[in-house]
């Protein structure tokens, strides 16, 4: 009964929002390094990682992918990648600030891949682990 309580429950935050933030139920603790949802064309990620190191790791990330970074803004609280694929699609990555944790969000192309937005974010992972 409870796994299917908090089923519910993170489905219904993936209904609500874009991207999901996965909690351990009664904790308050991520579950894991690098938490993880793929919806609606866009692959989001938790990190227990600071702003700097993420948008540091994301930006190598995209280029160990051969991807071409040609435009970066960032401030405090939030920033945002894009990149072109040799292909000629483009790759948008927003990072977000969320005090202890930062939140990565994936998009690539119009429609989104999977594959590839899982590609960068094991870069991203093996980067921040490296």
């Amino acid at each position: 009964m409870k796994v299917k309580k908090e089923a519910l429950l993170v489905l219904m935050a993936l209904m609500l929002h874009g991207c999901v933030y996965l909690v351990a139920a009664g904790t308050g603790a991520a579950i894991g390094a690098g938490t993880y949802a793929y919806m609606k064309g866009e692959l989001c990620i938790e990190y227990p990682y600071a702003y700097e190191a993420v948008w540091d790791a994301t930006i190598k990330a995209l280029e160990d992918c051969g991807i071409a970074v040609f435009e970066k803004e960032k401030d405090a609280l939030e920033g945002r990648i894009k990149g072109r694929r040799a292909t000629g699609g483009e790759v948008v990555v927003k990072v977000q600030n969320k005090g202890k944790s930062t939140l990565v969000r994936i998009r690539v192309g119009l429609f989104g891949d999977e594959r590839v937005s899982m590609m960068i974010k094991e870069n991203i992972d093996r980067r921040l682990a490296g």
